[in-house]
């Protein structure tokens, strides 16, 4: 919701300066003044009964001239004539049957309602008496009760504020709670085989004899399987018994050192997202959330925040509220473009870090192609990303509206998109250091482009089969997995798609494989297979970027680097001089340079301007102390061979197996121009992500099931056909491989097709 920015446009739908009706109870408001004379009547035991009305002697005092004729006594709390050192002064008094009068006559006292005074009513007769406020604005009875509060400004209806958050989840919409199957990895095996994982950890392992003592104490077996007797087992464990203090308690402790950033690594760690309660996952306070305006038209503010796009576009098509049609209109232009993408399904309360590359791709073009203004720029990074071809056309559309007031300029290796634009440059001829030059400027030429005669997929030899799938609320009947081929998966959800086959399918398989998981965060269950398949190992392949140091290079990352500082410290002039591999390494001690530590620059930091760096002058920004950097085997040195090429090194550096078939993989994937020490922050989102899947499929793999998301994230299609070829070689050696991602050059896999039910 707030990437396509309707968080604004939904709480000004719902907010009013002025209520007459509560727009949490929907009756209508009262006056503060009939609402005190509400409250007094309730003081009223008989029509003769004298009702005295006091306030603070400084409200009084200020506000009025001369003394009154009584006050309030609080030692006997009763009305007395007029002391001066009592706290409260009478203004008035009036009979109980004679209420009627009693507005005119606050309205005698106007200072009473601009300061909201409170007044103390007395009842003489009965002693009862009470401090009631009297409100200058109008007021929700029930409201009063209980103790809630409407907005007096927009901001109380959004999240991103203290005002408009709820407050167990400070606006999140999930809280953390502690996970059993992150306390206990190991339910197979029994307690004393050590299947309390927590009670491994070197912070509480003194406690695991006295746990097992509570055990057995309740007589039961810590010599079988965990899940067993996990009913009988939990509450000792967590809330402690005896000599055992328990996990939450031990876990409290730890609470209190969250200052030290391991220690919140730590309880991180051991913690999952859980839909906020108290809101619902509707990130706004509860009382927010019952916000009602325009009730015969919209739900309450709450439930509309639970929406999914199609929900929300039903709800807004037609609707006509005079005095809010600009956010109606302008939240309804969104959503149109929303479901135009394939949107449709996704829940407002969606968070950006559980969608899919290309659907969170859709997202920030929902956002951008619904501008409305003029005279602006537009540049766009592979807005295509993602987009099957009907999705395409409808960028295609949205671009050209775009583009009548203004300027865009796309970065896309769409062969729809350029064929759609007004004007096409191409850079080349290679890539890297061979390309940087205007290869061709003009219109679409798509008579240039030649088809590409694709490599037939490897057909599968039967299928695993998985039933009785929950996860995330939804339950899926069965996922069936053809084996030892490429397979596409299908559904109406991606980035559920990718959680279910990534988080679940992975998840339970790699759990009967190797008895543990890859990932302790996901709830689920499944309920049988049609036969185990025995994969030698199960891989999934993420596309989103790791973050990497500014040392971390393209040779380390594949494991060539290794390889070279071999090879020049066996050069015998580097054996004359006792020279090691870490001589030859900008990350060890004995090859770095002492001045700017292996980073090859220097930096002065700037108090309030940004840091200012240039090459070190030590070592010339070379990274290595500068003798080790200039040995050479005769043709180059250290330092060249870091910064040459690999396609033009490894003709000079002798290869192994093993290097060779990475540099095979690097020409496959149109990667050879790079250089050992080329800092991977420095690479666009396209070569990191290949660079990555190469460091996946480094190894010979062979029946092993292989997960990969977003494959084509960046990628032309050149650069496509050639991962295509090596899935498919991958695929005839007996591996499985799931692909969730829908570019077209993939259409011809064989699909994995999931039926979702709610």
């Amino acid at each position: 919701m707030d990437q396509l920015e309707l968080t604004m446009d939904l709480a000004q739908l719902y907010f009013e300066d002025y209520n007459t009706d509560c727009p949490i109870h929907g009756i209508k408001m009262s006056e503060g003044s009939a609402l005190f004379a509400t409250s007094v009547e309730a003081l009223v035991d008989s029509d003769k009964d004298i009702l005295h009305f006091f306030v603070d002697r400084e409200v009084y005092s200020e506000n009025l001239s001369g003394a009154p004729v009584r006050s309030f006594s609080q030692d006997d709390q009763n009305v007395r004539d007029f002391n001066e050192e009592d706290q409260y002064w009478e203004l008035f008094r009036i009979k109980g049957g004679k209420l009627s009068g009693l507005e005119k006559k606050l309205g005698d006292f106007p200072f009473l309602k601009s300061l909201s005074a409170v007044l103390l009513t007395l009842n003489a007769a009965s002693g009862k008496n009470e401090f009631i406020r009297l409100k200058d604005q109008q007021v929700c009875i029930e409201c009063l009760k209980e103790e809630l509060k409407f907005a007096k400004t927009v901001d109380e209806l959004i999240p991103f504020n203290g005002v408009g958050a709820c407050l167990p989840c400070k606006g999140y919409g999930s809280v953390l709670e502690y996970s059993r199957a992150k306390l206990v990895k190991y339910p197979s095996l029994s307690i004393g085989e050590g299947a309390v994982s927590i009670l491994e950890y070197s912070k509480f392992n003194r406690y695991y004899s006295s746990f097992e003592k509570e055990v057995k104490k309740k007589k039961i077996s810590i010599h079988v399987p965990f899940e067993e007797v996990a009913e009988d087992v939990w509450p000792i464990l967590m809330n402690g018994q005896g000599s055992f203090p328990g996990v939450l308690e031990m876990l409290s402790w730890l609470e209190e050192k969250r200052y030290k950033r391991s220690v919140r690594i730590f309880l991180r760690g051991l913690q999952v997202d859980k839909k906020c309660g108290e809101c619902d996952g509707a990130r706004v306070a509860k009382n927010t959330g019952r916000y009602h305006t325009y009730r015969d038209l919209l739900p309450s503010y709450g439930d509309i925040l639970r929406f999914s796009v199609e929900e929300l576009y039903d709800l807004l098509n037609g609707l006509k509220i005079k005095e809010k049609q600009i956010y109606i209109d302008r939240a309804f232009h969104k959503l149109s473009l929303a479901m135009e993408l394939g949107l449709a399904p996704y829940k407002l309360t969606t968070k950006l870090k559980e969608l899919e590359t290309n659907e969170y791709q859709k997202s920030l073009l929902v956002r951008y192609l619904s501008y409305q203004g003029s005279g602006s720029l537009f540049v766009l990074d592979e807005p295509s990303l993602g987009l099957d071809l009907d999705e395409q056309k409808v960028l295609g559309k949205y671009l050209k509206n775009l583009s009548k007031n203004n300027t865009v300029v796309l970065v896309d290796h769409s062969q729809y998109i350029q064929s759609k634009s007004d004007l096409v440059v191409e850079m080349g001829p290679g890539a890297g250091h061979l390309g940087g030059e205007i290869a061709y400027m003009g219109n679409y030429k798509s008579k240039t482009k030649k088809r590409v005669e694709l490599e037939k997929p490897v057909k599968g030899k039967g299928k695993l089969t998985l039933k009785g799938i929950e996860f995330e609320e939804k339950k899926i009947p069965k996922v069936e997995i053809p084996l030892n081929t490429v397979s596409t998966v299908h559904s109406y959800l991606e980035s559920f798609s990718k959680r279910l086959i990534s988080d679940v399918v992975a998840n339970d398989l790699y759990m009967h494989h190797f008895d543990e998981k890859l990932n302790y965060d996901t709830e689920y269950s499944v309920k049988s297979y049609n036969k185990y398949e025995n994969f030698d190992d199960i891989i999934v392949y993420r596309t989103n970027v790791d973050r990497a140091s500014g040392r971390s290079t393209v040779g380390t990352m594949l494991g060539l680097t290794p390889h070279v500082r071999k090879y020049f410290a066996n050069l015998p002039v580097s054996k004359n001089l006792g020279l090691k591999d870490g001589h030859f390494s900008p990350n060890s001690d004995l090859g770095k340079c002492s001045v700017c530590e292996g980073k090859g620059i220097r930096e002065i930091d700037m108090q309030f301007l940004e840091d200012v760096s240039f090459p070190c002058d030590e070592c010339d920004g070379k990274k290595l102390n500068k003798f080790y950097a200039n040995i050479s085997d005769g043709r180059i040195t250290a330092y060249e061979a870091y910064n040459m090429p690999l396609s033009e090194l490894f003709e000079i550096v002798p290869t192994t197996p093993k290097v060779r078939r990475i540099l095979e993989f690097l020409r496959m994937l149109n990667l050879d121009y790079l250089t050992l020490d080329r800092n991977l922050p420095s690479l666009s989102g396209g070569e990191r992500l290949r660079v990555k899947f190469l460091n996946t499929l480094q190894k010979n793999i062979e029946n092993s099931l292989l997960i990969f998301t977003s494959l084509s994230y960046g990628l032309s299609d050149v650069e496509l056909v050639k991962i295509r070829e090596l899935l498919i070689g991958l695929a005839g050696k007996g591996n499985t491989i799931l692909l969730v991602d829908n570019h077209p050059i993939f259409k011809d896999f064989s699909k994995v097709n999931i039926e979702i039910k709610d």
